[in-house]
C-alpha cells in the first residue's frame, strides 16, 4: 500500500482543537470489513429495489489510487447500494506511481470516471482540474456538516472558496508500529529519546530480524519513513514553518534528515538489498514477523491485519531528544466528481454518503483511521496508542512542498520521480533538494 498517503494536506492544529466540534449528534462505531484485493471490480447490490430512499438508478465509476484502500472503498459502496440498490458501482484501484497519469489520460479521451481521488490542495493538480472545469463544485450539493470544527474541508477547497471534493474524517499520520512478541521476547523498550531509538535499531541488528522494513523502489513508503525522521531530528524546521508560513526545502536540517535515513541504511537497520524492496513486499516483511518494525501511514493497519490477523502491534512516535512526541499528520482527501459524468444524481447522492457519518465510519473503521470527528470512535488498541501518545503535531514535509510551489513545474511531481535516487546513489541529497527549491516560490514571493 502506498500510502495514502498520499495523498495529503497539513494538518497542524492540535488534536485537542480538532476534536472539539462535529456537525452531528451521538457516537458510531466504526463498522470493519475484510476484502479481497483486486484491480477493478464490481460491487453488486442485493437488497430489494422497494427499500432504497430515492429512485435513482444507472451506473458509476469509481477510481481510488492504491490497493490499501479497496476494502474501505468497497465497504462504502456496499453501504451506499443498500440505500441506493438501482445503482451499480464499479471501482478500479490503480498505482499510486500512475494513478495521475492514467487520470489525466482518461481526461482527455473524455473517458473520466464519475469520481475519483485526488491529493486535494496537497499538489497542483486539483487545482488544476478546477481551472480547467473538470471537477463539480459541491459546495451546494454535498452536506459537509459532519467536519464542521475540524480542517477537513480546507484540503477540498479550491483558490475560489468552493468545495470541489469530500474529504474524509480521517486524520491520516505516521507512526512506528512495531511486533509486541518480538520486543516481548527480547526485553526491547519503546524509547523515551532519539538516542534511545537509535540504540534500539543497533540492538535488533543483532538479532534474526530485519529492525525497519521499507520499500525504497517506492517514493511514499520512503517518505512515509523519512517525515518522522525530520520531525525528530529538526522540529525546529518544521515549526519555524508553521510560525512563519515559510520555509526553505533545501534547508540543511532537511539534508540532514535525509542523510540519518541513508546512514541508517547503511548501518543496514532496513536489511540486506533494501533499495530494491517493493511497498508490498515491506509490509510482508512486518505482518510476518520478519521485521521488528515498520514506519508508515496509520492507514497501513488494515493491511497488516489482512496479511496476518493474528499479528500483535502496537504504534509509537520516533521521540526527539529533548522528549518531545512529535506525530506528522495530515487530514485527506475523499473522492471528486467529474463535471462530465453522465450520471450526476447517482455520483452527488454516492459523494453525500461517502461524506456522512455512516460513510465514514465505514471508510475509518475498515482502515483503522483516527478520526478528527469526535462523534465517530474505534476501539481499536493501536488507533488508541497513535492518538493518545504524542505531545505536538508535526506538519507534512510533502505539504510545505506542496504550499511552496511555484506556477511552474510542480516540485510535488519531481520529489515523486527523483527521491529513490538518492539513496541508490544516483544523485546527492544536496542537489535532489536543491531542485526541489528552484521550482518553489520564495520567501518574499510567498508574501505576495
Amino acid at each position: 500500500m502506498k500510502k495514502r498517503f498520499g495523498k495529503i494536506c497539513a494538518f497542524t492544529l492540535v488534536l485537542a482543537t480538532m476534536l472539539q466540534a462535529c456537525g452531528s449528534n451521538g457516537e458510531t462505531a466504526l463498522k470493519k470489513t475484510s476484502a479481497k484485493p483486486s484491480d477493478s471490480s464490481k460491487v453488486e447490490s442485493k437488497i430489494a429495489t422497494g427499500s432504497t430512499e430515492k429512485e435513482i438508478g444507472g451506473k458509476l465509476v469509481v477510481w481510488e489510487h492504491d490497493a490499501s484502500f479497496e476494502d474501505a472503498l468497497k465497504d462504502v459502496i456496499e453501504g451506499f447500494q443498500e440505500k441506493y440498490p438501482a445503482v451499480e458501482v464499479e471501482y478500479s484501484i490503480k498505482t499510486s506511481d500512475q494513478y495521475y497519469n492514467l487520470l489525466q489520460t482518461a481526461m482527455q479521451a473524455n473517458e473520466c470516471p464519475d469520481l475519483f481521488w485526488t491529493n486535494g490542495q496537497a499538489t497542483t493538480n486539483f487545482q488544476a482540474y478546477i481551472d480547467q472545469g473538470l471537477m463539480m463544485d459541491l459546495t451546494d450539493k454535498v452536506d459537509f456538516s459532519l467536519y464542521d470544527g475540524t480542517p477537513a474541508l480546507k484540503i477540498v477547497t479550491g483558490k475560489d472558496r468552493k468545495i470541489y471534493s469530500t474529504p474524509t474524517a480521517e486524520t491520516g499520520g505516521r507512526a512506528v508500529f512495531y511486533n509486541k512478541e518480538i520486543f516481548e521476547s527480547k526485553g526491547f523498550k519503546i524509547p523515551k529519546k532519539f538516542s534511545e531509538f537509535e540504540k534500539l535499531l543497533a540492538d535488533i541488528s543483532k538479532t534474526e530480524y530485519t529492525p525497519i522494513s521499507i520499500g525504497a523502489t517506492d517514493p511514499w513508503n520512503i517518505l512515509f519513513i523519512w517525515e518522522p525522521i525530520l520531525a525528530a531530528t529538526h522540529l525546529d524546521w518544521i515549526q519555524e514553518y508553521e510560525k512563519t508560513g515559510y520555509a526553505a526545502v533545501n534547508d540543511p536540517r532537511v539534508v540532514d534528515a535525509y542523510n540519518k535515513m541513508i546512514e541508517w541504511g547503511n548501518k543496514g537497520y532496513f536489511g540486506d538489498n533494501w533499495t530494491g524492496i517493493s511497498g508490498q513486499g515491506t509490509s510482508l516483511a512486518f505482518s510476518t514477523g520478519k521485521a521488528a518494525m515498520y514506519i508508515g501511514g496509520t492507514w497501513n493497519i488494515s493491511t497488516f491485519k489482512e496479511n496476518n490477523p493474528a499479528l500483535k502491534f502496537g504504534a509509537f512516535q520516533i521521540p526527539c531528544e529533548d522528549g518531545q512526541i512529535p506525530f506528522v499528520s495530515t487530514s485527506s482527501c475523499g473522492l471528486g466528481v467529474s463535471s462530465k459524468t453522465e450520471n450526476p444524481e447517482a455520483a452527488i447522492a454516492f459523494a453525500n454518503y461517502f461524506a456522512s457519518q455512516e460513510g465514514q465510519s465505514r471508510w475509518l473503521g475498515t482502515l483503522g483511521a483516527i478520526s478528527c470527528v469526535p462523534s465517530i470512535k474505534s476501539d481499536q488498541e493501536v488507533v488508541n496508542d497513535i492518538q493518545s501518545n504524542f505531545t505536538v503535531q508535526a506538519t507534512s514535509y510533502y505539504d510545505i512542498l506542496g504550499k511552496e510551489a511555484g506556477k511552474g513545474d510542480s516540485p510535488c511531481n519531481l520529489w515523486e520521480e527523483d527521491q529513490c535516487k538518492i539513496f541508490t546513489g544516483g544523485e546527492s541529497v544536496q542537489k535532489f533538494v536543491d531542485s526541489l527549491q528552484a521550482l518553489c516560490l520564495t520567501k518574499e514571493e510567498m508574501k505576495k
